[in-house]
């Protein structure tokens, strides 16, 4: 007889479905179902990192398998991003946690630097912090490697290996050395980054330039400093993209660049003129309660497209630009593209008015993703209620507005998003379980809800924004949505606004479903 064989469990299943489709050069089988996998299961982060440690090459002998688990650990990670954002702490506790333990798997052995690389990329994917701790390990594995210093001796050969293995791209390479080195400490990154400035390999200088845009301070200041011993030795397009990216730096690191950029022209390089270019479409989704919202843009390529994206969320959350694809291909992304939420087609102005406020909002937060500008809440919503028939401001039809909004029909699909979620919401609504629906949905609209009406005006008129954006035929309700957002930035009660009520229930329903899947962390 032949003995029973362990049970696979859920975790060890996705692994094993997401392995097989990169082996076909699919992508991972994302769906509603893995998500809710995902939202219920987060301490399975400890069991994908075993399982990407116990398959990966040298330990292993599966590395397929491995990064089926790896690609799991990051989605699981960034769900649980997801609910520290919200602010519960519980999340946050679990991360910490998480990154304790791959340390303590280092410092046992357990664990080589390829692995922690690989953990590091998860984690700067899911755009959760290292840890102190981690971001030393990582450090002393590097060094342990290279007894001479923080880079192998032989940086120039390294670096140039590291720009082969691109194909020369200079983005590609920081891309991929960003990522590599989120765990690393700030001071390893900046003499990555110093490295690569002072190599004496022009692709490598080109690379250095995009190190401008770190996410840390220091990273950034050390390159500065760095390409200024080198300015007289950069190209006519680094010179350029040194001067669009003078207005991405926070105020108080500008006069670094500004010296680059002086020295460069002192030395008699001019800037590069912009390559001509064009874009046939832009889509945008609708805002989602966490303000969140996508852009994709469709641009020529011989007889090719493109498709690149942008993402916002209270900044510029993530962009990329994807390779040449037929129009077969592009049509399917697009179309899958709205298939989980509402899309429109939107002007280029849209697009440059959303980018230029969600950068400036970067900015203030002192971090560095064309000149910059915060959209004006009071003079965009004039501008809307500018258009909007005065006879919907009579006394009734006014009142009639606001009561009725929830029933707006081009709201179904967009506001399922809209609901209230933070540690304090929820409890309210976990200690009131018996409460009636109603009372209790009151009860949040005259609290929570009323003192986030500022947030949630902007995500209104965002919407409204966005659906002005429609051909005038699809006579979208963006003229009842400008309405809601006047009522809500005046300070009228939100119990006489429908839509916010319906927010308000939507609320309860959302966390009280959630409720069960939260006490697995």
């Amino acid at each position: 007889m032949s003995r029973a064989q362990p049970k696979s469990s859920p975790t060890d299943e996705h692994a094993r479905r997401i392995a097989q489709a990169i082996a076909k050069g699919r992508p991972p089988p994302f769906n509603d179902a893995f998500d809710r996998y995902c939202e219920s299961s987060p301490r399975e982060i400890f069991a994908a990192f075993t399982g990407a440690a116990r398959h990966m090459p040298p330990a292993g002998k599966d590395e397929s398998l491995a990064f089926g688990y790896l690609f799991l650990l990051q989605r699981l990670l960034e769900h649980l991003r997801y609910r520290t954002d919200r602010g519960y702490a519980d999340a946050a506790r679990l991360i910490a946690d998480f990154q304790a333990d791959v340390v303590a798997r280092v410092e046992a052995g357990n664990v080589d630097g390829r692995m922690l690389a690989f953990v590091g990329g998860a984690l700067h994917q899911s755009k959760i912090p290292a840890s102190p701790e981690l971001a030393a390990a990582s450090t002393n594995q590097l060094v342990d490697r290279n007894q001479d210093g923080p880079l192998p001796t032989d940086v120039d050969a390294a670096l140039a290996g590291i720009l082969e293995a691109c194909d020369g791209d200079p983005f590609l390479a920081v891309g991929s050395l960003i990522e590599s080195g989120h765990a690393m400490s700030a001071e390893t990154r900046s003499a990555l980054a110093v490295g690569l400035a002072l190599a004496g390999i022009p692709e490598a200088r080109g690379a250095a330039v995009l190190f401008l845009l770190d996410p840390n301070s220091t990273v950034r200041r050390a390159v500065a400093g760095a390409l200024a011993q080198v300015a007289a030795s950069l190209t006519s397009t680094e010179v350029r993209r040194l001067i669009a990216m003078r207005n991405w730096r926070p105020e108080n690191e500008r006069a670094e660049v500004d010296a680059v950029i002086r020295k460069a022209r002192a030395a008699g390089i001019d800037c590069a003129p912009w390559e001509a270019g064009s874009i046939e479409a832009i889509v945008a989704t609708a805002v989602d309660g966490a303000t969140a919202q996508g852009f994709l843009l469709i641009s020529p390529v011989g007889r090719k497209k493109r498709i690149s994206s942008v993402l916002i969320k209270g900044g510029i959350a993530d962009a990329w630009s994807g390779e040449p694809e037929s129009v077969r291909q592009i049509e399917m992304s697009l179309a899958a593209a709205g298939m989980d939420t509402p899309t429109l087609a939107v002007s280029r102005s849209y697009l440059d008015r959303i980018v230029a406020h969600e950068l400036a909002l970067s900015i203030e937060r002192r971090e560095a993703p064309p000149q910059p500008a915060r959209m004006a809440f009071g003079e965009t919503l004039a501008g809307l209620i500018a258009e909007v028939p005065k006879a919907m401001y009579e006394p009734a039809a006014l009142a009639s507005v606001l009561r009725k909004s929830n029933e707006l029909a081009e709201l179904e699909a967009v506001a399922q998003s809209w609901f209230e979620d933070d540690p304090q919401v929820a409890q309210a609504v976990e200690s009131a379980r018996g409460r009636d629906r109603a009372k209790l949905a009151t009860f949040l609209l005259q609290g929570v809800i009323a003192r986030h009406r500022d947030r949630w005006a902007e995500i209104v008129l965002r919407t409204a924004l966005w659906m002005r954006e429609a051909p005038q035929e699809a006579d979208l309700c963006w003229r009842e949505l400008a309405i809601v957002a006047k009522a809500l930035a005046e300070g009228r009660d939100v119990t006489e606004i429908g839509l916010m009520r319906d927010i308000a229930l939507r609320t309860i329903a959302v966390l009280r479903d959630a409720g069960r899947g939260s006490r697995a962390l």
